[in-house]
């Protein structure tokens, strides 16, 4: 297969070591000259500009910063698709809006060029290592034909929907993993209060998997939301750990406003504990 590659920073230069490494006829670009070095230097074509690198690709990887970048490297001046062939594949790898990746599936259908949102996660290690996962949103025929140019930095390949629903797929995941960041900070600092040894507090979090929810919440079998009546006696279960639950909130907020400690994660948990796996036991 005949790959071009657009984007090499932290992330990019990994996935593309990799895909030199391989069997592949890789042509890469970057702004900046020395980043293409390390990559020329292990047999990759160094591109001069993102068309340059797309030209006669099978499929081209775009993994640049934002909307602006993507829309500029795809159909700027000296973009891709001024050098992409009908029939091809082109992969944002990018962390964009749905209008950016609607606008580019609209510049690309012009000349014939299939598109797949296909995030990636797993951060620079796993970019390094190639075993980022690959959450992909597009039809499955184009899936099919990008597969082999993903595989070689990636260790899962995640069709999650038609084009756009990888980037959302991408968006909710990063969703809780910011709002745990938010939700650990809070706990510090309720904990900090009471002068409480936060070495000891991470030791309690870990050992309890009070963050393994997906365990707790989602099936492991098709990923659905869990609802008392879908699990039968087991949802007396769920009723009852909503209802500690509510419980454990309201303790919560009185230590928290004893000690003077803002927990804004509270209001938005009590909102959504219950309701979010079909159960309403608010009061």
């Amino acid at each position: 297969m005949r790959v071009g590659f657009v984007g090499l920073g932290r992330m990019g230069a990994g996935m593309a070591r990799h895909l030199a490494s391989s069997d592949h006829d890789l042509a890469v670009y970057d702004a900046r000259p020395e980043a293409i070095e390390p990559l020329a230097s292990q047999g990759a074509r160094a591109g001069t500009s993102a068309a340059d690198a797309a030209e006669g690709a099978d499929l081209v990887s775009v993994v640049v910063l934002d909307d602006a970048q993507v829309l500029d490297v795809v159909s700027g001046p000296n973009g891709v698709l001024g050098a992409m062939r009908a029939g091809s594949v082109l992969a944002i790898h990018s962390t964009v809006t749905l209008a950016c990746i609607r606008a580019v599936a609209d510049a690309a259908a012009d000349v014939g060029v299939h598109v797949l949102d296909a995030g990636i996660s797993g951060g620079v290690p796993g970019a390094d290592a190639g075993t980022l996962m690959v959450i992909v949103g597009g039809d499955t025929d184009t899936v099919d034909a990008a597969r082999p140019g993903l595989e070689p930095w990636s260790s899962e390949i995640v069709h999650v929907g038609p084009l756009g629903a990888g980037m959302v797929a991408k968006i909710a995941r990063n969703y809780v993993q910011y709002g745990a960041f938010a939700l650990i900070h809070q706990a510090q600092a309720l904990a900090s209060a009471r002068d409480v040894d936060l070495a000891q507090l991470a030791h309690v979090i870990r050992s309890t998997k009070a963050l393994d929810l997906t365990s707790i919440v989602l099936d492991r079998a098709d990923a659905t939301l869990r609802t008392p009546d879908e699990l039968g006696d087991a949802g007396a279960a769920i009723i009852g750990m909503i209802e500690l639950g509510f419980k454990d909130l309201d303790v919560a907020e009185a230590i928290a406003a004893e000690l003077d400690v803002d927990l804004p994660g509270l209001a938005s948990a009590r909102s959504g504990f219950g309701p979010s796996i079909g159960v309403d036991l608010q009061r």
